[in-house]
């Protein structure tokens, strides 16, 4: 039997975070005080609103602006710009993908990152071009994150098999990769001593559809 498609895998992923998050909001539901049942409310909201992004995710003609998107999702974690270091990207880079979902795959990034360094640490988010029409990639490199040792650059869905096993129940990765591949890309990982955990979002570069 062949093995599975990346997508097939990041299917049966998504499944199980999914179950796992939901589990924990059912149970929050349950037995929550009134604050907490409004906050468990937001969390569905939320996660209703990215997996739309995931289901609207493609299409032939899909085309988002890769600065906005970088933009709209600095502006949904980091309001006050103080966790993330931004280096200048450049205008008018679209790659393949709606809005939507490149935003949300960005932004599930770096949630995760966030979440997982100290609350003084400073991630950087940066964006290159490949020579030769190759990927965009926008890299999330988190220097203070908890050290998984060294290894080198491989893909996400490989790795949940592996090095970061342990992180497989995590939504925002899991989310992350998932829209990646829905877009005709990748998240890379990547850890060494001097830049920490390095996320790289490999994406397809493409042009404004028509009428823009």
């Amino acid at each position: 039997m062949s093995p599975p498609s990346p997508t097939a895998s990041w299917t049966t992923l998504l499944a199980a975070a999914l179950a796992h998050d939901i589990n924990n909001l059912v149970h929050g539901l349950a037995t929550g005080a009134a604050t907490l049942v409004q906050g468990d409310l937001e969390l569905l909201r939320t996660l209703a609103g990215r997996l739309r992004a995931l289901a609207t995710a493609g299409g032939p003609d899909a085309s988002a602006s890769l600065d906005h998107a970088c933009a709209d999702a600095l502006a949904e974690v980091d309001p006050a710009g103080s966790r993330v270091r931004a280096e200048p990207i450049p205008t008018g880079l679209r790659v393949a993908g709606t809005a939507g979902a490149v935003t949300t795959a960005l932004t599930c990034l770096l949630q995760h990152v966030l979440a997982a360094t100290p609350s003084t640490a400073q991630i950087r988010l940066a964006v290159r071009s490949s020579p030769g029409g190759g990927p965009v990639i926008a890299e999330i490199a988190a220097p203070e994150s908890p050290w998984l040792g060294p290894f080198s650059e491989a893909r996400l869905d490989a790795l949940l098999a592996t090095t970061m096993r342990d992180q497989r129940g995590d939504l925002l990765l899991v989310l992350a990769g998932a829209l990646a591949d829905a877009v005709g890309g990748a998240v890379h990982v990547a850890s060494d001593s001097q830049r920490g955990l390095v996320f790289a979002v490999h994406l397809v570069p493409t042009s404004a559809p028509p009428g823009l």
